[in-house]
């Protein structure tokens, strides 16, 4: 055993142990590779790309520091969706820039994995940036004076300029990081082009727009960085500012665009956007999904289920389960041909990207809200039930269904029952009183216990209020009781509406969110028949309805019962867009077994020169479709004439249909790319066509039966 050890130890590497000699040499890599290959082995070398737990990890961080926003921020106001959207906006395009440059050119090499560093870093000094971020600062008033409460004047200014020494570290600190974030960038461009100097690629001067697009918007930041310098906080400073991060991202997002492309098999890397796309894409609605698994907690926690909260619960757990049915089974995203498109296509995915995240964020805010309100009205309806009979026998009774919802609130009522008895006996003139008020001031506390159960930060103007309802006089509080709860109001409805904000526009975001899906199904698409414009108008049409009825219901949030509807609503219109997607797919495959029989039997009798109405006959069959899958390649063309055992009249016939192109009936009816359907693979110097086309042609030969 001993000397096993020995000698394993101080062995030499053999050749033999294959899985450890390749590990070894995947694992070891340059310091910097050229992202072209060479001209003499294109076409043979192997492809670069990101490792898979490399981009994953990315996606990961930048997911870590957008996610700091909504866990540091609710969405209580305008102000609070602005900086969401703002926030998200600087974070995507760094997200999005940097990947555009990844699928293109990168390379497994130490250069890159070095910058990789780099960008966790900026991810996590964003993130620890986001904690002040407020693009209202400078415009909103109510933000440039924060609540002070009963504090002096002094205090108050303290407060105030504590608020914006705050925020102006935070989008100093923000725009600094932009800017090294665009130099590193800009290195790596920089990099890339010497390589294509060096190894003689195809040469243009647009190839210099991204590189001079990332300068110019690092430059951007950095003025933004020296202009908030030497302000405290003005209007033109903030609108500047908010301009100057739109030029910044928009002229990176055009240089893309007009970047020529390089002849195929130059680069290395063969990567996609759609898959990272998909990927981000999946993380956010996990993010969203890990958001609202905290509210369930709290609905586990909260003073029992009723029949209404659980009914919330699964409406949340449908809308998630619809969104991502709609965005990846719906349709399948296919790469586009065009440079334009394409980096439009990425693009168009930050609105869908923003209205995703609003979407869930609103969703799970709503559902606090329903939780936290019905709760609430549990309580009173066990709370009055004490009152009226302690008006009506003068003596506090006991309530076991009582003392059950306070137990979550960490509260018995059995020992308020015994401090009122005692209060009770007394026998003064203000005992009842005394008693009353206490009893009263007990049951807003426990009210005030359950916002604080479902609100993650504290309000300070309702704590500003509640402390002074705790501190009124008993006659005050029993006459505020009996009368029109003016003093219970004031902080109740502070809470109740910073939860219940979302109402206004949680039904517009899921609309737009649909209408996004239609916009990106059209670009990536093309649909060239009615079933395949019918997913995109599906969506688009749910998605207006959804639009139209949020803003004609927006100020209804004062309603606890249209609190309770909202979710619910969404649920069954995004699970209505998904029925009729399925009504399309039905008519679709019955379109397209319909035409696969009507194009089959014909050519299998050789009718190949009938009349050009028949829909089944190979020379017509062309005006179908003309999509690349569809066609019949010149390799199988060619093949088939060399092939010496075939018959002259064979092969007149075979190159006859050869200049033909073939009806794909999937295609034509917009059916989604199947991949055990549409497969073309190279073999050994012939071609293996789709099912149709292969059926197609033995059914044309006569060489097998249709079955």
């Amino acid at each position: 055993m001993a000397g096993g050890f020995v000698k394993g130890i101080t062995a030499d590497v053999k050749l033999t142990d294959e899985q450890y000699v390749n590990n070894e040499k995947a694992r070891y890599v340059p310091f910097s590779v050229s992202p072209f290959q060479e001209p003499e082995s294109r076409g043979r070398e192997e492809t670069e790309r990101p490792p898979e737990w490399l981009e994953l990890a990315g996606d990961l961080a930048w997911t870590a520091s957008f996610s700091s926003v909504t866990s540091n921020t609710t969405v209580t106001g305008p102000m609070a969706v602005w900086n969401y959207g703002v926030f998200f906006a600087l974070t995507w395009h760094l997200w999005a820039t940097q990947t555009t440059y990844d699928i293109k050119y990168y390379t497994n090499d130490w250069w890159h994995r070095a910058l990789f560093a780099s960008q966790l870093a900026i991810y996590a000094v964003l993130a620890a940036l986001s904690g002040s971020f407020n693009v209202g600062w400078e415009l909103n008033g109510d933000t440039m004076n924060p609540f002070i409460g009963n504090n002096t004047a002094l205090t108050g200014q303290a407060i105030r300029e504590n608020e914006v020494l705050s925020m102006k570290r935070s989008l100093s600190g923000i725009n600094m990081v932009l800017f090294i974030s665009r130099m590193f960038l800009l290195l790596q461009y920089l990099r890339v082009i010497w390589y294509r100097r060096q190894s003689k690629q195809l040469w243009s001067w647009r190839f210099y727009l991204p590189p001079a697009s990332i300068f110019a918007a690092g430059c951007i930041f950095l003025g933004c960085f020296i202009m908030l310098q030497d302000t405290d906080g003005s209007e033109a400073v903030a609108v500047t500012q908010l301009t100057l991060w739109g030029l910044a991202i928009s002229i990176q997002a055009l240089a893309a665009a007009f970047t020529p492309e390089d002849e195929a098999e130059v680069l290395k890397s063969k990567s996609t956007l759609t898959p990272r796309l998909s990927a981000l894409t999946v993380i956010i609605l996990g993010e969203g999904l890990n958001g609202i698994c905290g509210t369930l907690r709290n609905n586990v926690n909260s003073l029992g289920l009723t029949p209404r909260m659980i009914a919330e619960s699964i409406s949340m757990l449908l809308v998630l389960y619809f969104v991502w049915l709609l965005y990846f089974d719906g349709f399948r995203i296919k790469c586009s041909s065009n440079r334009a498109v394409e980096e439009l296509w990425l693009w168009s995915h930050f609105p869908l990207h923003l209205s995703l995240i609003l979407l869930l964020e609103g969703i799970k805010n709503l559902f606090i809200a329903a939780n936290a309100l019905g709760a609430i009205e549990l309580l009173k309806a066990a709370f009055y039930d004490v009152v009226y009979s302690a008006g009506n026998t003068g003596k506090i009774p006991k309530h076991p269904q009582l003392e059950a919802l306070l137990l979550p609130l960490k509260t018995s009522w059995k020992q308020e029952v015994l401090d009122l008895t005692r209060a009770l006996k007394k026998d003064t003139d203000d005992s009842y009183t005394e008693a009353f008020g206490q009893m009263f001031r007990w049951f807003e506390t426990c009210v005030h216990n359950i916002y604080l159960l479902f609100n993650e930060q504290q309000d300070p103007e309702a704590e500003f209020e509640f402390s002074n309802y705790l501190s009124t006089n008993d006659n005050v509080i029993m006459d505020d009781w009996m009368g029109d709860h003016v003093l219970i109001n004031k902080f109740a409805a502070r809470y109740n509406e910073i939860m219940v904000y979302s109402g206004h526009w949680l039904l517009a975001v899921s609309g737009t969110l649909l209408i996004c899906m239609a916009i990106l199904n059209v670009m990536q698409r093309f649909p060239r028949n009615r079933f395949a414009w019918g997913y995109s108008f599906n969506r688009a049409a749910v998605g207006a309805i959804f639009i139209v009825v949020g803003g004609a219901t927006s100020n209804l949030n004062q309603y606890s019962y249209w609190i309770y509807l909202i979710i619910p609503i969404i649920a069954i219109g995004y699970s209505a867009a998904a029925v009729a997607d399925w009504i399309i797919l039905y008519f679709s495959i019955h379109s397209i077994r319909k035409k696969e029989k009507s194009s089959l039997i014909p050519l299998a009798h050789g009718g190949l020169e009938k009349d050009d109405d028949n829909f089944g006959r190979g020379k017509d069959v062309r005006r179908f479709s003309d999509l690349h899958y569809a066609h019949v390649s010149s390799r199988r063309m060619s093949v088939m004439e060399s092939s010496g055992s075939a018959a002259s009249s064979q092969t007149t016939q075979r190159t006859y249909y050869g200049h033909h192109e073939v009806f794909d009936p999937y295609a034509e009816a917009g059916v989604p790319q199947y991949p055990s359907y549409h497969r073309k693979q190279e073999s050994r110097g012939s071609l293996s066509d789709s099912a149709t086309q292969s059926l197609l042609v033995r059914g044309y030969e006569g060489r097998t039966s249709l079955s």
